[in-house]
């Protein structure tokens, strides 16, 4: 299997979920009236989406400037993980300010739940980067597959698990 095509076309997928993503946000109304928990929601699925989309192209981005491919996947995987614990910190952030009610709606265990999941691929990527595991495309891809799988999440729970009127 050619890398370069399956990055591309993980890109173009991710890019249609940031998309149909979007599309949901226009249609939730104007941002002053969403909801907290609305705005968690939102703000943590584009987040995991467009960040699914940007680091898929950044092996690509590397590859301009004439590295050595295992150093360019090492690169590649230690933005991974700098970004997906960027990410996973700002969804503990954005949940610690909601109140007691609004993490109740959330229902807590998901949510850690996903910043374990997040954590753990954050781990194996740095493992990766180190040169300890020595799949680094596999392991780079599995972890844009853990984000775009963390955003494909946050949007079913955004249509389908809302908070009661």
């Amino acid at each position: 299997m050619d890398i370069g095509n399956a990055l591309l076309t993980f890109s173009q997928l991710a890019l249609g979920l940031a998309g149909f993503s979007a599309i949901l946000v226009a249609l939730s109304g104007r941002p002053h009236l969403w909801t907290p928990v609305d705005s968690f929601r939102i703000k943590n699925m584009l987040t995991f989406a467009f960040e699914a989309v940007f680091l898929s192209l950044v092996p690509f981005v590397l590859a301009f400037f004439a590295i050595s491919e295992s150093v360019l996947w090492r690169i590649s995987l230690a933005v991974l993980a700098a970004a997906t614990l960027g990410g996973t910190l700002l969804v503990l952030g954005r949940f610690s300010r909601l109140s007691q009610s609004e993490r109740a709606v959330l229902r807590p265990s998901l949510v850690y739940g996903n910043v374990a999941i997040l954590c753990a691929a954050s781990l194996f990527e740095v493992v990766a980067a180190l040169g300890i595991v020595g799949t680094a495309p596999g392991v780079f891809f599995t972890g844009l597959v853990v984000l775009l799988g963390v955003a494909v999440f946050l949007v079913v729970r955004f249509l389908f698990a809302r908070p009661p009127a």
